[in-house]
């Protein structure tokens, strides 16, 4: 009890078990002994309340005890009154609360966890009364069925227009959630069905149903928790990762390679079908221990080798390729060839295992092989075409030599007739043709096989072009065309092979000449040009025609080997399709390029370009000069056995104005030399008994005859021959038939010497 002014008067047991205070420490004291000092101002309001005369019933609050611990209690404080109804004091009951007050607040906690998985977990759970009806839901089941429940509303009318479905389709024998079956009894609960759920909208979702009763201490159903669970991305994955998984396994099946999948107990997992061949005679076959296999399939030492690589690979994960493997499988006669490789790899269960790779190659192998043969046989087919070609040339120019050589003898007869002259001159027309056709035939064998090589000097393409003109011209002119050369005043300096350039310009003027019609126009045009774009200047060589023109399907080919334009059985325009493509590879080794602009019935016109030589030369190539001073007589000794082309050569050095003797072999020619000591020997290779080659040797290790230059005359004109004719002690090389003015050339640089 206490006193209206809060004076405690009296403390019972219980108060001081609770506060810890004893009787005689509490009473006397003001109440707020017990107060914490934060609730100073409660004592005088409850006082205050007192002398109102109001009871105060189940006021909870906070006391403190002696040690200073907080206590929940609750108070009932009754006002006392004395005889006359006087308010005179207040007795005080104060209860302990402490574990109801924590009771409660765990029970709080716990509705709050509870109402915050209930109400955002994924979860879509509603729940119903006995009756059905719908009390509670959550936001995943209003997003689960597409929209809220009213108030009031029941399962069967929520959830009437949704269908569900058993996963292989078949809808269940009513059209809503089977919660009317679960209230009634005649369903126990539904437990983890995987149901499909149909919307109005015709939406689908696959879901985990569990519809469970909720029970009083009777046994009564007094309502239902309906939870669903949607896995439709769950089910999409599965179904995606079976698909993938299927693909996997049907492309290892169907690989075009073999492949198959060692496990991590060394045992044989999965086996492509490209792969039976290997494994043919092994039943069983998967699942079996693959050191077995290996061994039953590959004899010794590759199948323990093979082994150890697949554990090497099994334990470590380091991968291994053998390309090239040629083994032969235990009974089987033929040798096979394979690439194969292993890795590891994770299988499903989460085990490493080891995948291998191979290849047959056998066949590739044998393909190989045969096309390396083919190759062989080819190059030499290829090699034997250019003897052929050589040899051809060889037998041609013999024949040629000592024609063309009487010719030229026969054009210093001053007594010729017209009809003797008119004659010459067509054999003389004919043998330069003809000429010309067998030096194709060596060019095109040596370029196209890269042994010619380059004598390159500055020279000025005025001389070239003078030169090639001269040559073509004969023919130019039997086709009566009319030829217009333009070149620009001052010399345009090439660093060239002045010989092969020529050759080009000539091809390319017996070309348009070849296919103008008689009368025609052939214009041969040389012009500076600067491309442009930091590119050097250019010598720009152009040969136009007023001929046939050239077929749009043959121009993409017209500079190709042996390629030429339809003729006529009667092949008026002769050759052998070899001119083009020797003027384009002669071009280009000079670092040039040609092209051809045509229209078919309108002409032809060939474009040469080569680099021009931007410094001036300081001295002038020998090839300008066009004219070769008179000498002194020299002895000059012709040998070779063909006899018309020994005398025909002698002939024409005689009446050159020099002096001459001939000899018919090798031994008549050493035994000349004795008495005669000429200055130069013009010596044919292919002799009787002693070659020319033999024949210069034996005259160079004589000290006698140090000084005479030696000159080959020869039919063969291949780089191989000339390298022979410079080991043999030769200082020229000359390809028969000779041309004389060249002849001259060389005897104008012999040096005399006494007789």
């Amino acid at each position: 009890g206490m006193t209206l002014d809060g004076i405690i008067t009296s403390w019972n047991r219980s108060a001081e078990k609770l506060f810890g205070y004893s009787e005689a420490e509490a009473v006397g004291r003001n109440i707020t002994l017990i107060i914490p000092a934060e609730r100073g101002s409660e004592a005088n309001e409850v006082l205050a309340r007192l002398r109102s005369g109001e009871k105060i019933e189940h006021f909870e609050t906070v006391r403190q005890t002696k040690a200073g611990a907080r206590v929940d209690i609750s108070l009932t404080v009754s006002p006392i009154k004395d005889g006359a109804g006087k308010i005179v004091g207040a007795s005080k009951v104060s209860r302990d609360i402490t574990e109801h007050k924590r009771t409660e607040e765990a029970l709080r906690a716990s509705e709050a966890r509870f109402r915050a998985l209930f109400d955002h977990g994924p979860l879509a759970i509603y729940a119903c009364d006995a009756a059905g009806t719908i009390k509670e839901y959550n936001a995943s089941a209003v997003a689960l069925w597409g929209r809220a429940p009213k108030q009031g509303d029941t399962d069967e009318r929520f959830c009437g227009s949704h269908k569900l479905y058993l996963l292989d389709g078949t809808p269940l024998p009513h059209d809503r959630t089977p919660v009317v079956d679960v209230l009634s009894g005649k369903l126990p609960a539904v437990r983890d069905a995987e149901l499909i759920l149909e919307r109005p909208d015709g939406s689908r979702s696959t879901v985990v149903a569990n519809i469970v009763p909720l029970k009083n201490d009777r046994g009564e159903i007094t309502g239902v928790i309906n939870c669903f669970y949607d896995i439709t991305d769950r089910k999409r994955a599965e179904a995606q990762l079976q698909l993938d998984h299927d693909v996997f396994f049907d492309l290892i099946k169907n690989a075009p390679f073999g492949l198959y999948v060692v496990d991590s107990q060394f045992r044989l997992h999965m086996v492509s079908t490209a792969s039976q061949k290997v494994f043919s005679h092994v039943r069983p076959l998967l699942g079996r221990d693959f050191a077995e296999v290996l061994r039953i399939v590959w004899a010794e030492p590759f199948a323990s080798d093979a082994i150890d690589r697949f554990r090497h690979t099994l334990t470590t994960g380091e991968p291994y390729a053998a390309p090239n493997t040629t083994e032969r499988r235990q009974g089987n006669a033929d040798i096979e060839s394979y690439d194969w490789k292993i890795n590891r790899m994770t299988l499903p269960d989460g085990q490493f295992g080891v995948v291998c790779y191979f290849y047959d190659i056998s066949e590739r192998l044998r393909a190989e092989q045969k096309l390396h043969e083919q190759t062989e046989a080819l190059a030499d087919l290829h090699r034997r075409k250019d003897e052929f070609l050589a040899m051809l040339s060889h037998e041609l120019r013999s024949p040629l030599a000592p024609i063309s050589n009487a010719i030229q003898l026969l054009g210093l007869d001053t007594d010729e007739g017209p009809v003797q002259k008119q004659a010459r001159t067509v054999i003389e027309r004919q043998v330069g043709q003809l000429t010309r056709l067998v030096d194709d035939l060596m060019e095109v064998s040596r370029i196209t096989t890269g042994r010619v090589h380059l004598r390159k000097e500055l020279v000025a393409i005025a001389g070239i072009v003078e030169r090639a003109v001269e040559t073509a011209y004969p023919m130019i002119e039997h086709r009566r065309h009319k030829l217009a050369v333009t070149v620009p005043p001052g010399p345009i300096w090439l660093d060239a092979d002045a010989g092969r350039l020529e050759q080009v310009v000539v091809n390319l003027l017996t070309n348009a000449a070849k296919y103008t019609e008689v009368g025609g126009h052939i214009w041969l045009t040389v012009e500076r040009s600067c491309p442009g774009g930091g590119r050097p200047e250019e010598c720009v060589l152009r040969v136009r025609d007023t001929g046939v023109g050239i077929a749009p399907g043959l121009l993409p080919r017209i500079f190709d080997l042996f390629t030429q334009a339809e003729r006529s059985l009667a092949r008026s325009q002769g050759g052998l399709g070899i001119g083009l493509a020797l003027v384009q590879r002669l071009v280009e080794m000079h670092g040039g390029t040609v092209e051809v602009l045509s229209t078919l019935g309108r002409g032809s016109e060939f474009l040469a370009r080569l680099p021009v030589v931007a410094a001036l030369p300081q001295k002038i190539s020998p090839h300008t000069v066009t004219a070769v001073a008179s000498r002194p007589a020299l002895r000059v000794l012709v040998v070779d056995d063909n006899e018309d082309s020994a005398e025909s050569l002698a002939m024409l050095l005689e009446a050159s104005g020099q002096t001459v003797r001939t000899a018919y072999d090798g031994p008549n020619a050493l035994e000349t030399l004795l008495d005669y000591r000429p200055e130069v020997v013009m010596l044919d290779i292919g002799l009787p008994g002693i070659d020319g080659y033999e024949v210069a040797k034996r005259i160079r290790v004589q000290p006698a005859h140090r000084g005479i230059v030696l000159v080959a005359l020869t039919g063969y004109g291949q780089e191989s021959d000339r390298q022979l004719s410079r080991d043999a002690g030769f200082d020229h090389h000359l390809v028969k038939p000779a041309d004389f003015a060249q002849l001259e050339r060389i005897l104008a640089g012999v040096p005399r010497r006494s007789p």
